[in-house]
């Protein structure tokens, strides 16, 4: 059910011109005023007015300012009423509209012209990838028409973890990376909400954003997933030679072609790589190599450079690739979405669909050893979850039960025997400080 929208605290304050009228007696008949009123005291009452009318505005003016300036949401407050959804359908065929968010009140939608200056501030709107790093552009699927102001501590900053379902998610918040179509829109309240995004090396989020919504998997199957996507195929050859030969490298000069070989040859101690070749399988999973060899670049931008890469402090909220449509409802829940405003998911051209079941075969010997190396990773994986505001505690023993029917130590543990990475460094250059 909708709730209705509250009525604004302030009302409209109108003076009408003064004027000194005849005054009408009970009997209908028109009379002189009992006294006259001279024109000092006139001057006295026009002055009066205008003092309360200044104090009106100057008060009205200041209590806007600090309603505007509420860091935090209330998510009880983030839904339209019926007459605004009213509005918005009578209203269909304009193209633009300003979002202004008054934590004392619901969604306010303003319909505005394309060509005003407000519209103009709005769009063009500066980029902390572009501020971190002078000179450099943002890449244009990394970018979002955004029509409408929501408070930074409102915003949502999409952290597209990779190989985790962020392409679909992203696509329908409105970005364009691996979309079919190159510009997608959505009407929904949570596309409204995500403005910036996060992925790889492009930090184009604000640190003081009020959210960060992360897309997740099961730490074993995104490996296996950014395995299989970054080893390159013959129309890879054939459209981008360059980057097919730099990848190859590692699927062809170690013995890496399906992801069991990568296991078995390259992390299993009596695998048949060569030592450099099981130097490099180690580091490239951890995270720990970024060199042209270094394995599948999804396997560097991992779960703890994400998670470290966001303030400490920072609200975070997940969508987890085997409950996408579940986790989705939970978010809009937290923001007291109705049904007219959900986010539908748009179809990305970056699915897995790998047929050969080479590609996809992991032995249980290979995941028991998968799961010790990426140790450290699975933490991580768990402290996002554990972190989350929109999981509830079945959520997350689900969550937790799937991870403990692969890696059953890990997922009970606390730590790993290898120390966690310091990526400091490996921060600083890709996010830019």
């Amino acid at each position: 059910m909708m709730r209705a929208c509250k009525q604004h605290p302030y009302k409209q304050v109108a003076i009408d011109d003064l004027e000194i009228d005849d005054v009408e007696d009970d009997t209908g008949a028109t009379t002189a005023p009992s006294s006259p009123i001279s024109p000092l005291s006139i001057c006295y009452m026009l002055m009066g007015s205008v003092i309360v009318m200044l104090a009106t505005i100057a008060w009205r003016s200041a209590s806007h300012v600090s309603s505007s300036n509420t860091n935090t949401l209330d998510p009880s407050a983030i839904t339209d009423s019926e007459h605004h959804h009213e509005k918005r359908e009578r209203e269909e065929h304009q193209e633009t509209r300003l979002i202004s968010i008054d934590t004392t009140d619901a969604f306010t939608y303003t319909s505005i012209d394309s060509n005003s200056s407000l519209f103009m501030e709005v769009f063009t709107a500066e980029s902390p990838y572009e501020q971190n790093w002078p000179g450099h552009h943002l890449p244009h699927w990394a970018a979002k028409k955004i029509n409408f102001d929501i408070p930074r501590g409102q915003e949502i900053c999409f952290t597209h973890v990779g190989k985790a379902g962020g392409s679909t998610v992203g696509c329908s918040l409105g970005f364009s990376l691996h979309c079919h179509d190159h510009e997608v829109s959505s009407s929904s309240l949570l596309a409204k909400l995500v403005t910036h995004t996060f992925h790889k090396d492009v930090y184009n989020c604000d640190d003081d954003s009020g959210y960060f919504l992360f897309t997740v998997r099961d730490p074993i199957d995104r490996a296996r997933s950014a395995f299989n996507y970054e080893r390159p195929d013959d129309q890879d050859f054939h459209d981008h030679k360059e980057w097919a030969l730099r990848h190859s490298r590692f699927y062809s000069e170690c013995p890496f072609y399906h992801m069991e070989d990568f296991v078995q040859n390259g992390l299993r101690d009596e695998g048949d790589a060569p030592k450099m070749c099981k130097t490099l399988a180690l580091d490239a999973l951890q995270g720990v190599d970024a060199s042209e060899y270094g394995g599948p670049s999804h396997w560097y931008y991992n779960y703890q450079y994400y998670y470290e890469a966001i303030p400490s402090d920072s609200k975070v909220i997940v969508i987890r690739n085997e409950h996408i449509e579940e986790d989705i409802r939970s978010i809009e829940h937290l923001f007291s979405c109705n049904e007219k405003e959900r986010l539908e998911l748009a179809a990305s051209m970056n699915t897995n669909t790998w047929s050969d079941q080479e590609d996809l075969y992991l032995s249980s010997e290979s995941i028991s050893i998968l799961c010790q190396a990426l140790c450290n990773e699975i933490q991580v994986y768990k402290k996002i979850l554990y972190q989350a505001l929109n999981m509830s505690q079945d959520q997350l023993r689900v969550s937790w039960r799937e991870l403990e029917a692969k890696c059953p130590i890990q997922a009970r543990a606390e730590e790993c025997s290898d120390m966690m990475p310091d990526i400091t460094e490996k921060i600083r250059e890709n996010r830019g400080y």
